[in-house]
């Protein structure tokens, strides 16, 4: 439900764009067909296909810890852009509690994973996420 409430035609804000006439079709689909054997299949994919996989995590799982990942979060995608290479979200494992603490017991930590991702080399640049006008965001 929430990813079908993400779907949006383009030029109409913020979410996952799609062309005006597939939208409205694709909010249905993802409504109504579990699809979650098939994205966890794909999951599965592209994480043994990565060449890294990255938990950031913290030592507390409160506020702070989470504005203390989001900090962190920024200086890796930042760092990693200015190598050249790109990120993609695992998102589920950190979503989902019994996944969250199977991926603590994995990664053999005490600390609470805040993030899964994949790094590498893009295959081709990547195109530029679209902004929000300046004068849209200030009041």
């Amino acid at each position: 439900e929430e990813l079908a409430q993400w779907m949006r035609p383009r030029r109409s804000g913020d979410g996952l764009t799609l062309p005006g006439v597939v939208a409205p079709l694709a909010r249905m689909v993802v409504r109504n067909i579990d699809m979650g054997k098939a994205v966890a299949a794909l999951d599965r994919r592209l994480a043994q296909e990565s060449p890294v996989l990255a938990i950031l995590g913290t030592a507390g799982d409160a506020r702070r810890d989470w504005l203390a990942a989001g900090q962190a979060l920024e200086r890796v995608l930042l760092t990693a852009r200015r190598w050249g290479l790109q990120a993609s979200f695992l998102n589920q494992p950190v979503q989902v509690s019994a996944l969250r603490s199977r991926l603590q017991q994995l990664a053999a930590t005490t600390g609470f994973p805040q993030t899964l991702m994949r790094l590498g080399v893009p295959s081709a640049e990547p195109r530029a996420t679209p902004r929000r006008v300046l004068s849209r965001l200030m009041v």
